[in-house]
């Protein structure tokens, strides 16, 4: 989809500031006084630094304000300057387009001066949004090239060269941590998509050797940096002959990279790579290298931590690999490190383009499409214990549109009237209307740990969130804040409320514990028996679960670590057991079947005094399962990202949508409205209904049932 550019050019006078825009929306120019004056520019930078190095320290000084609050006050002074007047009516009008056409706005600056090079511009406030500008939209510094290089169209896989330097005379980089992060966060993604290759030596020659013997299209490098005053030059730390470090100029890496036509993308991750010289914004090591033809790289404008560094560069890279805009991936990693690490430095990493263009590479050709076991015909029999595999139709599935793209997520779970919330991998519980994608609210973490899963109340007032070291907050949506936090002692991602409210159910090991809306535990029952020595183990590990109050609230359905699904009465008594081969990924109930979707691609309907009545095969594990409130059908959400559709009638099934990653859930809407699916990618789309399902409220208004 085409971005929405806005740009921002500030020329810094001998009195005064000239702030000009440019967008479709229009183009505006004034004339400011600076925020401050030289010298209160260089104590202003230096009380930053100190409050930049202050958010990840250990250190605690008592009586002091938070380095947020001098930073942000920053943020604010150099927002209330630059973005007003008639620079604030022309953003705030790109924002409006950018929303209502569902384009992806950036902010592309342009700054001359002697002084504004220095300025981390990064700090912006939104002044809509009382947030940090670079935080919700790409900020990037625009150099404009007067030629900037084309996307590359090349055939995949993307082709990654990293460099970890370590020099004997200097500080240790975990550049080993940093090289297994990259690889994790690809592997994540399942992605063939993209190739890393880690440079063994670390002397210029081998980097020199390596970039050209071979084709690369990204470049990394993990090393020290610095800015050299001198020679007016930022540089990089390689090793030299004797292992000590040697500097690396800006000028010395662009004769290295003009015999590399194919690199596209450069990735300093060394300190002080973005800083220039007062007087040529392009003596920067990374300005210098989009200057010599790179048409976009990421360096640092601070030092950085080691682990702050590795948490940008893990994230970047699996958003690369996810497809998306060297831009936003910046952002999403920014925000990454900012939830993470709890610190400042998620303005350190600054993103330099040669135009406007961030999509730097083009794929040569689409990927083939995988091969599809050919639809068979429906073998309804009389035999209510039938492995049914269902008719396929080829219905093209009809997307209403992507409501938002909330970056990673592990779940997404469907409330009252229509809300949406998703646990995102950033730590935000986020809710939306489900029906056009607008933010209702946004929880912010209360501690560090991710959410994995979500369960609503019945009021849409209250959902509730379970992280990865298992314990559980409850949101009041209306004030984002914890009702309160569970600490149950144990790690799960299952939880469930009941019909009324009343209770919020979740497991522990073996154990299910039910609390009151007030978080005091009222119940702990053991959901399945402990083998002598630990508990019944399902391949390499016993592990609860799905699991969901029945109607009427009585019992407990829950899927246990030895395979077995069961009924819980109060007393902690198995009223049923549903015996299975593999363990049980999904499960979903009406008042008259229980339905659960295995790792083998089966799934399987039962009825509740505990008959198998049928089992459907889909090939791939059946990870997400959601009823219809108004239709007899059951979707069926595999690991691929197919979405089914069952009739629960005739047997019969259509594909109702084909997602780009793994399903994060799928839920049908109220009042016919359609049907959500989110992939763990963040992506969440609204669908129509197929027709034989519109089809069947058409029969039951003229049949008059």
């Amino acid at each position: 989809m085409k971005g929405l550019p806005f740009r921002l050019e500030i020329i810094e006078g001998a009195t005064e500031w000239i702030v000009r825009c440019y967008s479709e929306c229009g183009e505006a120019s004034i004339r400011v006084a600076p925020p401050y004056s030289e010298g209160e520019l260089q104590v202003a930078l230096a009380h930053l630094g100190t409050a930049l190095t202050r958010s990840y320290s250990a250190a605690v000084t008592r009586g002091t304000a938070t380095p947020e609050k001098s930073v942000r006050e920053f943020g604010k002074r150099l927002t209330e300057v630059v973005i007003r007047d008639k620079i604030s009516f022309q953003l705030d009008r790109c924002m409006h387009r950018a929303k209502t056409e569902g384009r992806p706005l950036r902010i592309l600056l342009r700054t001359d001066g002697p002084h504004l090079g220095s300025i981390p511009w990064e700090y912006l406030v939104d002044p809509s949004q009382k947030d940090y500008l670079a935080l919700r939209v790409p900020v990037v510094r625009d150099l404009r090239l007067m030629d900037p290089v084309p996307p590359l169209a090349l055939t995949l896989p993307l082709r990654v060269l990293g460099v970890s330097a370590r020099p004997s005379d200097l500080p240790s980089l975990q550049g080993k941590r940093e090289r297994e992060r990259i690889e994790r966060a690809l592997q994540r993604n399942s992605s063939d998509n993209v190739d890393v290759h880690w440079l063994p030596g670390d002397r210029w020659q081998d980097l020199s050797q390596a970039l050209r013997s071979g084709t690369w299209h990204v470049l990394h490098c993990v090393c020290h940096g610095g800015f050299d005053e001198d020679l007016n030059s930022g540089y990089i730390q390689l090793s030299g002959e004797d292992g000590s470090a040697m500097r690396f100029h800006a000028g010395d890496f662009e004769r290295l990279i003009s015999d590399c036509p194919h690199l596209r993308l450069i990735v300093l991750n060394a300190c002080d790579s973005a800083v220039s010289g007062a007087e040529d914004v392009f003596t920067s090591t990374a300005a210098s290298l989009v200057l010599a033809g790179v048409p976009a790289v990421v360096a640092m404008q601070y030092e950085i931590t080691d682990e702050a560094a590795l948490v940008f560069a893990s994230s970047f890279y699996e958003r690369i690999a996810d497809g998306l805009p060297v831009d936003r991936a910046v952002t999403r990693a920014r925000e990454e490190v900012k939830m993470r690490q709890g610190s400042l430095e998620w303005a350190t990493p600054v993103l330099f383009l040669a135009s406007d263009q961030t999509r730097v590479f083009a794929s040569a050709e689409d990927p083939p499409e995988r091969p599809r076991t050919p639809p068979s015909r429906p073998d309804f029999m009389t035999d209510p214990i039938t492995l049914i595999k269902p008719t396929l139709e080829q219905q093209l599935p009809q997307r209403i549109g992507v409501l938002t793209d909330v970056g990673p997520c592990s779940r997404l779970a469907l409330g009252p009237a229509n809300l949406l919330a998703t646990a995102c991998e950033d730590g935000l519980i986020r809710v939306f209307t489900a029906t056009d994608g607008e933010l209702v609210a946004q929880c912010p973490p209360v501690q560090r740990e991710n959410p994995v899963s979500l369960a609503w109340s019945p009021w849409r007032r209250h959902v509730a969130s379970r992280h990865d070291d298992g314990a559980v907050v409850v949101w009041d949506l209306q004030t984002e804040s914890a009702v309160c936090v569970i600490s149950p002692g144990g790690q799960s991602d299952t939880l469930a409320f009941s019909a009324d409210g009343r209770w919020l159910a979740l497991t522990v090991g073996n154990r299910l514990q039910v609390y009151d809306a007030r978080g005091a535990r009222v119940r702990e029952l053991q959901a399945w028996p402990a083998k002598k020595g630990g508990m019944l183990r399902t391949g390499d590990k016993a592990t609860p679960g799905p699991l969901t109050f029945t109607p009427g609230d009585r019992y407990v359905l829950v899927a246990c670590g030895d395979n077995s699904v069961r009924q819980l009465n109060a007393h902690g008594q198995s009223v049923m057991t549903w015996p299975h081969h593999q363990a049980v990924l999904s499960l979903a109930c009406t008042e008259d079947l229980v339905a659960t979707g295995c790792l083998d691609g089966q799934v399987r309907f039962w009825s509740w005094q505990g008959r198998l009545l049928r089992r459907t095969g889909y090939g791939k594990p059946a990870r997400h399962l959601a009823f219809s409130t108004e239709y007899p059908v059951l979707a069926v959400a595999d690991d691929e990202g197919t979405v089914t559709f069952r009739d629960l009638n005739s047997g019969k099934s259509s594909i109702a949508a084909k997602l780009a990653g793994q399903p994060a859930g799928v839920a049908f809407l109220e009042n016919g409205a359609g049907f959500v699916t989110g992939t763990r990618t963040g992506v969440i789309e609204r669908w129509a209904l197929p027709d034989w399902i519109l089809d069947m409220e058409a029969h039951h208004d003229r049949s008059g049932g």
